[in-house]
């Protein structure tokens, strides 16, 4: 398998290639947004030190763009165009399997749909260039000095633990997406329960009644119906209480269940929120915010609890 060749290559130089470029992606993409943010941040989909959509892109260019690499504006044109439509392609297979889209570009100039901007897609290019130019020699020259046994040992770890890797972060986001969906459940059973209370139904009559009518008339009538129903209060006053306490008990299990599951976001998701900001679910967006707002919020407050200390021992 090692030793078969795709594309003028052999899969052990492929492999290799798709490695080392995932590794370096993932360096540049988390040196940059640590830098930025001023703190430490794992930006990769997969939770090891690695971006297979750079591994990915790399691939593509090695092999379209080997035969005109001399030439710098066909190289620079075919990373621009390669690379963005990598991109988008990556983009709209992750919005089809999690139903989330992962970054958006929606704010810049010239961009399709916020998966694909120009400004991003010109830093492809110059970056196809760069790495052409003079990445690649450096990255070819150590995988040909790879001893091939020992490679293909590395390689077969190297596999397992992508695939292993890969198979945890998915079954995170999916167990992430069905929170989610009961957040979502929790949060229109408790909308529900409130409008099924005569205080709420009363107040929603009442609303829409004093829109539709002139003052005196509201007054009126609305009095007749008082006088009408004056002699069952104490009733419906009891009735009221006991349903009260029902639907009381009922959100509290509700406001109970909501904040048991916006504190038990595991590692792996909290890493992925940290490492995209820009995630956006495309059904229970307002909820993966929510619990967002509630992650920033435990991590302000755990900040705040150093600081807290040593002004009271001082």
């Amino acid at each position: 398998m090692w030793t078969s060749e795709l594309f003028g290559f052999t899969f052990f130089q492929l492999f290799y290639y798709f490695m080392l470029y995932s590794f370096l992606g993932w360096a540049m993409e988390s040196a940059f947004v640590s830098i930025t943010t001023k703190e430490w941040v794992n930006r990769g989909f997969i939770n090891g030190p690695l971006c297979p959509i750079y591994g990915t892109g790399a691939l593509l260019i090695l092999v379209l763009l080997s035969p005109v690499q001399e030439n710098l504006l066909l190289l620079f044109c075919g990373g621009f165009l390669v690379a963005t439509v990598v991109e988008y392609a990556v983009a709209v297979l992750l919005e089809k399997l999690f139903h989330a889209s992962w970054w958006d570009y929606s704010k810049k100039k010239f961009n399709i749909k916020g998966r694909v901007c120009l400004e991003r897609s010109v830093e492809w290019g110059l970056l196809t260039v760069f790495v052409m130019r003079l990445i690649q020699p450096a990255v070819a020259d150590f995988v040909a000095k790879i001893p091939l046994v020992l490679g293909e040992c590395v390689g077969t770890v190297l596999m397992i633990y992508l695939f292993a890797d890969a198979g945890v972060t998915v079954q995170q986001i999916l167990h992430l997406n069905e929170k989610l969906a009961h957040l979502s459940e929790a949060r229109e059973e408790l909308r529900a329960k409130l409008e099924s209370t005569k205080l709420y139904t009363a107040r929603q009559e009442l609303a829409e009644y004093f829109e539709n009518h002139p003052t005196a008339e509201f007054l009126r009538e609305w009095k007749a119906r008082m006088d009408e129903t004056f002699g069952d209060i104490e009733q419906m006053q009891l009735e009221e209480r006991l349903r009260g306490e029902y639907i009381f008990n009922e959100i509290r299990e509700r406001l109970e269940y909501k904040a048991r599951a916006l504190e038990q976001e595991t590692m792996v998701q909290r890493r992925l929120m940290k490492a995209f900001p820009g995630l956006r679910s495309k059904r229970f967006d307002k909820e993966l915010q929510e619990m967002r707002a509630q992650m920033e919020a435990r991590k302000r407050k755990r900040k705040q609890q150093p600081a807290n200390k040593k002004s009271r021992l001082n």
